[in-house]
């Protein structure tokens, strides 16, 4: 059916039929046909163009021309590209080495997360890493409360921002995009509050990051960043990745093509990879397989250091009589009894 629609040409296909009509001699048979093709053509004109995003845009960073796009002005959750707006905040407001401490709420937000310590002492560049590249929601919380004092007045500011920039469509209730109702963005805004984000060097540097090293103090956890175009499209420049059940996918990221800088946004999407390797065709001819997409999905933590617990006196103790208890069997040595 989807093949007969994309073959179908409403004007060709009209005097087609008439033709038909003529040639059989009968006005009575060409009425049927008729009728199967006023059903048709709507179908025709807005077949499926196989993406599954609610909402998409595509557009060239300088001139915000519009490269492809549907109902970019719709209102739709977020989800972690809230993070965008968080880290736009934190990097103008704080300092790398400002001292940020989380505190207990932090235990009680789903992942992703960098697992951090009430109470516990960490850098303001570390988390804001670790909100780009890992989507860490406690990261983005802690953040949160050192700038504004809690969630709520830091979600004032960045709607505050958000209207500065000129994303007139956005609703932040909380910096890290976890679903609640009332918090929205669109396609266009997103778009407008990356590439305000890219002109801050410090975003640009972390966005284009791989892989991110943090030390929770017991040891050192290095994350992949979960956005898979960095490993397997070189034109990619960065981007930030979404998910809840309630806003599904969510993306938006920036690419480069000759000399031209492209910003993507997708909302509600089904399929992220594959709508995003769709509307990017538009500019590109080369792009990621389904294989390489697979191949670039960001894979578990690894440990780099650890530490080892010291044995008690008594275990250890124990475990020489046994080794010995061994070797006598074997006739090795001879143990003295106390």
């Amino acid at each position: 059916m989807k093949k007969c629609l994309a073959s179908f040409r409403p004007e060709k296909d009209m005097r087609k039929v008439v033709a038909m009509g003529m040639q059989m001699g009968y006005k009575k048979a060409v009425l049927p046909v008729l009728i199967a093709f006023c059903l048709l053509w709507p179908l025709g004109l807005f077949a499926d163009t196989g993406i599954s995003a609610r909402s998409y845009l595509l557009i060239e960073n300088d001139t915000l021309a519009v490269i492809a796009g549907k109902d970019y002005h719709r209102e739709l959750p977020p989800a972690s590209t809230t993070k965008v707006m968080t880290t736009i905040l934190a990097l103008e407001k704080l300092d790398d080495g400002d001292a940020v401490v989380p505190t207990r709420h932090v235990l009680a937000l789903p992942s992703s997360k960098l697992n951090l310590s009430p109470g516990r002492t960490y850098k303001a560049g570390d988390l804001i890493r670790g909100a780009l590249v890992e989507s860490a929601n406690d990261a983005a919380y802690a953040l949160s409360v050192k700038i504004a004092g809690d969630e709520s007045s830091f979600a004032d500011m960045m709607n505050q921002k958000a209207a500065e920039i000129g994303a007139r469509n956005t609703h932040f209730t909380n910096a890290s995009g976890l679903f609640v109702p009332g918090q929205h963005t669109s396609c266009y805004d997103l778009a407008l509050m990356f590439r305000y984000a890219l002109n801050n060097q410090k975003f640009r540097e972390i966005v284009t990051t791989k892989y991110f090293s943090f030390n929770t103090g017991n040891c050192d956890i290095q994350y992949k960043n979960h956005n898979r175009f960095l490993f397997c499209f070189e034109p990619a420049i960065g981007g930030k990745t979404g998910f809840t059940r309630a806003s599904q996918h969510t993306y938006v990221g920036a690419f480069q093509k000759d000399g031209h800088v492209y910003i993507l946004s997708m909302l509600g999407s089904r399929n992220l990879w594959g709508d995003a390797v769709n509307i990017l065709s538009q500019v590109y001819d080369q792009l990621p397989t389904k294989r390489d997409l697979h191949l670039a999905k960001a894979g578990h933590i690894s440990l780099s250091t650890y530490i080892v617990k010291t044995p008690k006196v008594k275990q250890v103790k124990a475990t020489m009589k046994k080794k010995k208890a061994k070797k006598a069997k074997k006739g090795k040595i001879k143990i003295r009894r106390t």
